[in-house]
């Protein structure tokens, strides 16, 4: 079959957006990005070297973090000049408390062994 393309269907943890589900919950389960998401949720726009005076972290390990974020889209950012401001995505914000599961409600799911219950 040359020139015969197989078309496939996505990985199942795709299909229903796990996959994108566990890369937002991975970019904010490091304690330094949360806290800069939390920065940046509440205090609106910060430059860079606010942030880093704020979490008296170097620099170079604050782009790291910030990039992670960035690539998650939950932080964006604003040029000023020479400058950089970073602030929370909305959309990025919204889209990680989809990602976390709800509290689960007496009676959800199948019960054990067929459905019977013991008594």
């Amino acid at each position: 079959m040359v020139g015969t393309t197989l078309e496939t269907a996505p990985a199942p943890s795709d299909v229903d957006g796990v996959a994108t589900r566990v890369e937002l919950l991975k970019a904010v389960a490091d304690p330094t990005r949360l806290q800069v998401l939390e920065l940046l949720s509440n205090g609106g726009e910060r430059c860079h070297c606010e942030l880093e005076a704020t979490l008296e972290i170097p620099a170079n390990r604050l782009s790291f973090h910030l990039k992670v974020l960035r690539d998650a889209g939950l932080v964006g950012t604003r040029r000023r000049g020479r400058w950089v401001d970073y602030h929370a995505h909305a959309a990025g914000l919204d889209a990680l408390r989809a990602a976390l599961p709800g509290p689960a409600q007496p009676g959800d799911g199948p019960r054990c062994c067929g459905g019977s219950e013991r008594s």
